[in-house]
């Protein structure tokens, strides 16, 4: 029988389609304890090498190389979701264990969540549901998103699905991203340009790359001071992306009109002076948080992993080159 460990927080604590399927499998599932976190590399080691999993099956916790020898048994990582930056492929490729994730399940809810904040800057609906709650009855104007030019850094899965959205807005969009995609700018009208451009030039800047050593810090002083005074700033995809004592110094200076952020380069971010600022809106990396799209990522998961261990190569293993070696 194979031991799965499961660090991330919302495997089988949503849904249970993902658990039921490992289970009727003959897998047993381990998940992590609440008063183990937050799990750090060096509690992470402990709780690997006192469980022995045959499977690490993670969110966001720490997937290192001493993470992955910590256990005699460990045969496969996969990652709930599709950001990977938090696991070492090389030291697991090294050690010949597959490593699998689970893209454009949650693309949809994601997108979706990117307009949802889009518009709540724009139109200033949470502070006006806090403002008539505590019994004040004020015009807040906002702006209409139709008129305004939007700069989507990164046109993968999300940021096409945003593009989409957008379109039936009839807001301007500019995008930047190392492989441009001809399909938006011919179906959508989208406009490549720059980084620098883009900046220069949107009302909202909105951020859908993946976390790496190109893209780590990509918004810094330099950028943010590219921006209009009166534009806003979103990041719903790696805190990484963005230095935040920057974007505190900048928000507090009213440099920039404000930000929407969804996650931050320590999570959860209880002692981030972003938090205390009122041009900030903040939420708790839930932009992938919908039942359906935990449904999807839950299944995915149970069946890459089913697949892995009957000698299946499914497309979603980062380094099939393990698969030669690998013993279910």
């Amino acid at each position: 029988m194979r031991n799965i460990l499961v660090g991330s927080r919302s495997f089988g604590n949503i849904v249970k389609i993902g658990e039921e399927i490992l289970k009727r499998s003959g897998f047993t599932i381990r998940y992590v304890l609440p008063d183990e976190r937050p799990l750090d590399e060096m509690r992470m080691k402990k709780i690997v090498m006192k469980v022995n999993p045959d499977v690490i099956l993670c969110g966001a916790e720490p997937i290192t190389g001493e993470v992955l020898r910590a256990s005699q048994n460990l045969r496969m990582v996969i990652k709930h979701g599709s950001g990977v930056d938090n696991i070492d492929i090389p030291a697991a490729t090294s050690l010949n264990i597959p490593v699998a994730y689970t893209p454009g399940k949650n693309t949809t809810a994601v997108a979706d969540f990117t307009i949802a904040l889009i518009l709540n800057l724009l139109r200033g609906i949470c502070p006006a549901s806090h403002s008539t709650k505590e019994g004040g009855w004020y015009r807040f104007i906002g702006h209409d998103l139709g008129d305004m030019t939007i700069g989507i850094v990164g046109t993968g899965r999300v940021g096409q699905e945003v593009v989409k959205r957008l379109h039936g807005f009839g807001s301007k969009m500019l995008a930047y991203d190392v492989v441009p995609t001809s399909d938006l700018e011919h179906q959508y009208g989208v406009e490549y340009v720059g980084l620098d451009e883009l900046l220069h030039s949107s009302d909202i800047v909105t951020l859908h790359v993946p976390l790496m050593d190109r893209t780590r810090g990509m918004i810094g002083k330099s950028e943010l001071a590219k921006m209009k005074r009166s534009a806003y700033l979103l990041n719903l995809a790696r805190g990484g992306l963005v230095d935040e004592k920057a974007l505190y110094t900048h928000l507090k200076a009213n440099g920039i009109a404000g930000a929407a952020l969804d996650v931050y380069a320590t999570e959860p971010p209880q002692n981030s002076p972003l938090l205390q600022l009122e041009n900030v809106l903040a939420t708790s990396h839930i932009a992938a948080y919908t039942y359906e799209s935990m449904q999807r990522m839950d299944r995915a998961c149970a069946e890459t992993i089913i697949e892995t261990f009957q000698k299946k190569i499914s497309p979603n293993i980062l380094n099939p080159e393990t698969f030669d070696s690998f013993t279910p």
